[in-house]
C-alpha cells in the first residue's frame, strides 16, 4: 500500500480542513513504512457525486493492480472484526451485511460487473476501511457516520506510548497493538497522540449513503444481551 499511503499526503495551507490527510499530522518512519490514510471501499459515494443523481462506486484504490493483494491481506482482520461486531452490535451487523448484498443485486441489475467482481473480493462486514500509517488524530467526531452506529478501530505495529481518548464519556485507553475499540464515531470524540515508533491503524466504518441507496433500515442503538438469547433470535 506504499504507494497510494504516500500519494494521500497533502500539503495545503488549512490542515484543520485536511486534518486527516495533512502532512502536519503524521511522522516519518524509523523503519522506511511509508506514511499516509487511504480509504477502501467496494461502494462508495465520490465526494459531491451524492445519490440520486450518482451511482456509487468502487474507489479507486481498490481498482488499483493491487486491489486483489489488498483483499487478501485484510481477510484475517476483516474476520477477527466481524466476529467483534456480531457481539458488540449485532443488528448493524445484520444490517451490514444486508446492504452488501444489496449492493450486489444493484451492481447485478445495472451489469456493473467491476462493482460485483470486488464485492466478491471484499471480505468485510463493514463497507469501509481506512489505513493509516504514522498518523496522529486529533480529537474529533464522524459526522458522516449514523449515532446509533459502531466504528471498530484497531491498530498495530512497533511502538509504545498510545493512548485513545475519548474525554466525553470519560475513557482513556492504552491503545496497544493489538488493541480493538468500538463505539459510535458520530457521538463520541475520539483522538490518538503521538507514539514512539511506527503505528498502523485500521478503521472499519459504513457510510449512511450507501445504506440508503438501497434501502436498507439502518439498525437500532446496540443493547446489552446475553450473547446465547441473541444467537436464539437468528437459529
Amino acid at each position: 500500500m506504499s504507494g497510494p499511503l504516500g500519494k494521500s499526503i497533502t500539503r495545503g495551507t488549512s490542515p484543520k480542513d485536511t486534518w486527516r490527510t495533512h502532512k502536519s499530522n503524521f511522522q516519518i518512519s524509523e523503519h522506511g513504512l511509508t506514511s499516509g490514510c487511504i480509504n477502501l471501499s467496494p461502494g462508495w459515494f465520490l465526494q459531491g457525486h451524492p445519490a440520486p443523481q450518482f451511482q456509487p462506486e468502487v474507489l479507486a484504490t481498490l481498482k488499483s493492480d493491487d486491489g486483489a493483494a489488498y483483499c487478501r491481506a485484510m481477510c484475517r482482520p476483516a474476520a477477527l472484526v466481524a466476529a467483534a461486531l456480531r457481539v458488540m452490535h449485532s443488528s448493524l451487523y445484520w444490517s451490514s451485511l444486508t446492504t452488501q448484498l444489496g449492493l450486489g443485486v444493484w451492481a447485478d441489475t445495472h451489469q456493473t460487473q467491476i462493482m460485483g467482481t470486488w464485492l466478491r473480493e471484499w471480505a468485510s462486514v463493514f463497507t469501509v476501511v481506512a489505513v493509516m500509517c504514522n498518523r496522529y488524530t486529533p480529537l474529533h467526531r464522524d459526522a458522516l457516520s449514523r449515532a446509533q452506529w459502531f466504528d471498530i478501530m484497531t491498530s498495530v505495529g512497533g511502538y509504545t506510548s498510545a493512548r485513545m481518548k475519548m474525554p466525553n464519556i470519560g475513557i482513556e485507553i492504552a491503545y496497544n497493538a493489538g488493541v480493538m475499540a468500538g463505539a459510535s464515531g458520530r457521538i463520541v470524540r475520539h483522538g490518538v497522540n503521538w507514539v514512539n515508533g511506527d503505528r498502523v491503524g485500521w478503521v472499519w466504518y459504513m457510510r449512511d449513503d450507501i445504506h440508503e441507496f438501497v434501502d436498507v433500515p439502518r439498525g437500532d442503538y446496540s443493547r446489552y444481551k446475553s450473547v446465547v438469547t441473541d444467537a436464539m433470535e437468528f437459529a
